[in-house]
């Protein structure tokens, strides 16, 4: 019995790293999320060709790269994660470069500064109607 309490405890342990890992708007579409929506048109707008590793996002959108949904879901997970401060420009870099195994690739260097200069200056920690909120 004690072996199904502690793999037990272990799931509900893992299951709420993953929850709290995520960026804040991961786990829900957020129509009230206006400002990281306008980022991603932005860096749509001024950052073409947008490329991150092997996809050629002409828009940031699913749809734009329908052969890679997970790597496309990385990427908004990530790009959120910047947004909504959680994490720095940097870290974003060094996670982008990791997960696209791209250091050296040109193309994806470009992007990553593209889409980071496009950050406004001033934005929130966390998307209207938030479960999880920053510290």
């Amino acid at each position: 019995m004690s072996g199904v309490r502690r793999g037990a405890r272990v799931l509900a342990a893992l299951s709420i790293t993953l929850v709290v890992a995520c960026a804040p708007d991961a786990w829900v579409y957020n129509k009230k999320a206006s400002g990281f929506n306008d980022y991603l048109d932005t860096v749509t707008a001024q950052c073409q060709p947008l490329w991150i590793g092997q996809m050629q996002l002409t828009k940031f959108d699913a749809s734009s790269v329908p052969n890679q949904g997970g790597s496309f879901d990385i990427l908004l997970d990530l790009s959120s994660r910047l947004f909504y401060k959680r994490i720095t420009p940097t870290a974003f870099r060094e996670a982008v470069q990791t997960q696209f195994m791209t250091a050296n690739d040109p193309r994806t260097n470009r992007s990553v500064d593209c889409m980071i200069a496009q950050l406004p200056a001033e934005r929130p920690t966390n998307p209207p109607g938030a479960v999880i909120k920053a510290p």
